[in-house]
């Protein structure tokens, strides 16, 4: 199958990559997109006649595609009954970021000595365009200049397989993010963060890099209450830690 794979919904128009060599990867990497930014949101149920229809394929791809999302963890599977889009589990929220924080720790070591004043250029360039998409309130665009920083790290290093690593089990940490970045404040500590990392890099500092890149990775811990009182829905709430629980419950 060689055409696009679309999804529309009430928010607009969603697309797979063009040329994609199945129809089961076609609606794969279309219903991923669409989780992965919130396009689906948490708790969304998904039919498997619905999706096959809208995306015009029969249903053996849609169910493949569906095993596929449960692996990530991002579809629940109810046999004879629904598919959910995966609430937001906080366990794995922590997991994932434990991979994140070690491997890009790991990487500072491998940084200091390789990165040049045309790397530093290029990051700088990066920090800019982040400020105009926070300035413009483009929340995705500031997440995708936001990875873009941290994976040119790895590609200095020659690294990219620890960045496939991090990318591919991210998904409940990646969509708390996008969640964190609708407040101007957090996008704008975001920057100062990256801005502190690229300095201490550029200095040959790892310490105070991997401190900043901890400080940045953790930042989350901060937000949970804000995020949990915004969109209570989104998360499951047997997962929520009790303290954090109660405390947002508390604050309404």
């Amino acid at each position: 199958m060689q055409n696009e794979i679309k999804i529309l919904n009430k928010d607009g128009l969603m697309v797979a990559e063009k040329n994609t060599a199945t129809a089961q990867s076609a609606v794969y990497h279309a219903l991923k997109k669409n989780i992965m930014s919130l396009q689906l949101k948490p708790g969304t149920a998904m039919s498997t006649q619905e999706i096959a229809s809208k995306l015009n394929v029969s249903r053996t791809p849609v169910r493949e595609a569906f095993i596929r999302l449960q692996r990530d963890g991002l579809v629940d599977i109810f046999p004879q009954k629904e598919t959910l889009v995966s609430k937001i589990d906080f366990s794995k929220v922590a997991q994932e970021r434990f991979i994140r924080e070690s491997l890009e720790c790991a990487n500072v070591d491998l940084l200091i000595g390789k990165f040049t004043k045309h790397d530093l250029s290029i990051m700088e360039l990066n920090i800019e365009k982040q400020l105009v998409a926070m300035r413009n309130k483009e929340h995705s665009l500031h997440i995708e200049l936001d990875n873009e920083f941290h994976s040119y790290m790895f590609k200095i290093t020659n690294q990219e397989l620890s960045w496939q690593i991090i990318e591919n089990t991210s998904n409940h940490y990646a969509r708390i993010r996008l969640l964190s970045v609708n407040d101007e404040n957090i996008m704008h500590e975001t920057i100062l963060q990256h801005q502190k990392i690229l300095s201490a890099v550029y200095d040959e500092d790892a310490e105070h890099a991997k401190m900043y890149i901890k400080t940045h990775l953790h930042q989350l811990e901060g937000q949970l209450q804000q995020i949990l009182n915004t969109y209570p829905s989104y998360f499951d709430q047997n997962l929520i830690p009790d303290e954090d629980r109660f405390a947002a419950l508390l604050a309404k």
